[in-house]
């Protein structure tokens, strides 16, 4: 991977997490709370700057399933010390509870077992007591870059991102426009190649929802066709196929050819400079 993102976009960045956080960690519905932490773990695992900074500190993989299910009823879960470790049993607990569970008071309710309590006031104390530790260590990780970076000091800055992820680096960039542009068109190439290969198996496969299967071609065709003329996709352009595709991907098996071309293409609209 090799992007360039400016200031402007890794402040949005930092925004929209610091936005899809809260409200996950401000919901009192069950149903709602497994909706927004799905939303929650999704944004995290198609940001690569987000997803370099968990897969860095998931290093250890706890048996979440054997961990539920031996879990006494009023039992809360033992959060690791080391901090590498509690930022992973976090991740790898959300993302088990969200791919296997319907209600998010299923692991919550143990945080809110007084006599009178109800369902919201347990989603309330675990997303204090468990999630908020997460959506810390991420918020810190995001503003100590800044600082690194010099963003605030340095306005129209640009970092530059090299590497595969787990092992991405950054720095503050000069002037590299030659660099980038060549960079640009085989990424550009590579891209047109995936969407369309997308497209024409998205058209071949029943999906159930037809509207959001129409959506995801309309959107990844348009972003494709401006590219294909030499034409700069709009962020809102490139924004709408990814969260078309993204709306569909849990509907498709995850082992299938499909849902490998879906990440791929997120992926390289993800890795797209503005």
């Amino acid at each position: 991977m090799e992007k360039i993102i400016d200031v402007k976009e890794f402040k949005v960045l930092s925004r929209q997490f610091r936005r899809i956080a809260g409200d996950l960690l401000n919901a009192q519905d069950t149903y709602e709370a497994m909706r927004l932490a799905k939303r929650f773990i999704k944004y995290i695992n198609y940001e690569p700057i987000l997803f370099d900074f968990i897969k860095k500190n998931n290093a250890v993989n706890f048996d979440i399933k054997e961990i539920i299910q031996s879990r006494r009823f009023n039992e809360k879960f033992n959060i690791p010390l080391e901090v590498n470790e509690e930022i992973a049993f976090i991740y790898q607990l959300l993302k088990y509870i969200t791919e296997n569970f319907d209600r998010y008071d299923t692991v919550s309710r143990s945080y809110a077992s007084y006599k009178g309590a109800k369902i919201a006031d347990s989603i309330r104390e675990f997303n204090r007591e468990v999630v908020k530790l997460l959506v810390n260590h991420i918020t810190d990780y995001l503003e100590e870059k800044a600082i690194e970076l010099g963003i605030d000091e340095k306005p129209n800055a640009r970092v530059l991102i090299q590497g595969n992820v787990g092992q991405l680096n950054f720095s503050e960039t000069g002037n590299i426009q030659a660099n980038q542009q060549n960079n640009s068109q085989n990424s550009n190439e590579e891209l047109l190649s995936l969407a369309k290969e997308l497209i024409a198996i998205l058209k071949d496969t029943k999906i159930e929802n037809a509207a959001d299967k129409e959506d995801a071609i309309d959107f990844v065709e348009e972003a494709t066709n401006l590219i294909e003329s030499g034409n700069q996709p709009k962020p809102s352009v490139i924004r709408r196929a990814r969260e078309s595709l993204s709306k569909i991907r849990p509907v498709v098996e995850d082992a299938s050819y499909l849902a490998t071309q879906i990440d791929k293409v997120v992926q390289a609209f993800s890795n797209m400079p503005f």
